[in-house]
């Protein structure tokens, strides 16, 4: 879970890029509306996101620091992704020694992971999915100290780069292991992440807000993913799901929402960026 505060400029800032890049898409547009992005974002940090077109200008290049992560499952990385992606999934980015399942890897797993796949902190580094889940491993990436400046989130994802009849492969890259380390992360990372206690201060907090952004039938219990724990929310949460901030039809489907539009639409239910936002 994720903890942000906005009562600081400096964890302000943090609130407009780490909400976004959580794919749950929470406040990140709300911080500000000065830099324009397709579709006409205006987003505060549209540098985070890179369009489809711009990703295969880099690709057309070769350009030598660009390092492609697909976040999806083996079968459907085969069956054709971004050429020259690189494949990881969710259990490559869960702690596998822990009891709980599901919790963030170890700093050590990841940079493991990182240098098998033979990207080095030089690199850029786009991250694309068909769901949230490259947005996780922005997540842990950016909480274990990765340049926030080195790593882009396909606007869109997999699926408008296939609605754009942009190549496809099917054969994996030739990798070659790398030794990767993480920085120290900088105090500033720490909103990243919370814990229980401080999730359950939170409930009884008006200043904060608890957010639920799974699916609906995961919110109502009627549906509980592999390695969840039991069905079902946290009493007294507010919900609103992650593809709410996602455009839903027209030439833009699959793209994020102007930022005034995620803007209303989090206000409508509580989320402000004067809050401490905690969520799941």
């Amino acid at each position: 879970m994720v903890r942000i505060n906005g009562k600081t400029n400096q964890l302000r800032k943090w609130i407009a890029l780490l909400i976004f890049v959580l794919a749950f898409g929470l406040i990140f547009m709300l911080a500000g509306l000065t830099t324009q992005a397709v579709p006409n974002g205006r987003y505060a940090h549209a540098e985070v996101l890179i369009q489809p077109e711009e990703l295969k200008a880099l690709i057309d290049k070769k350009d030598p620091n660009l390092l492609i992560i697909d976040i999806r499952e083996k079968l459907k990385y085969l069956a054709g992704h971004i050429p020259g992606a690189v494949q990881v999934w969710r259990p490559d980015i869960v702690d596998k020694n822990h009891p709980i399942p599901g919790m963030m890897a170890p700093k050590d797993q990841i940079e493991n992971l990182m240098g098998s796949l033979g990207i080095s902190t030089k690199n850029t580094i786009v991250l694309y999915s068909d769901g949230p889940d490259n947005t996780r491993l922005w997540w842990i990436l950016a909480y274990y100290g990765f340049p926030i400046n080195q790593m882009k989130i396909l606007d869109g994802g997999i699926d408008v780069w296939k609605a754009k009849d942009y190549p496809m492969d099917t054969n994996p890259p030739g990798l070659e292991r790398v030794s990767f380390k993480l920085q120290e992360k900088a105090k500033e990372r720490a909103p990243l992440l919370c814990n229980l206690p401080e999730v359950k201060e939170a409930l009884r907090d008006k200043t904060k807000v608890v957010l639920d952004v799974r699916t609906l039938k995961e919110y109502l219990g009627e549906e509980t993913l592999a390695g969840a724990v039991k069905p079902g929310r946290i009493p007294g949460v507010t919900y609103i799901e992650w593809k709410e901030v996602l455009v839903k039809e027209g030439p833009y489907k699959g793209y994020w929402k102007p930022a005034s539009e995620i803007k209303t639409l989090f206000a409508n239910i509580g989320v402000t960026p004067d809050k401490d936002i905690y969520i799941y």
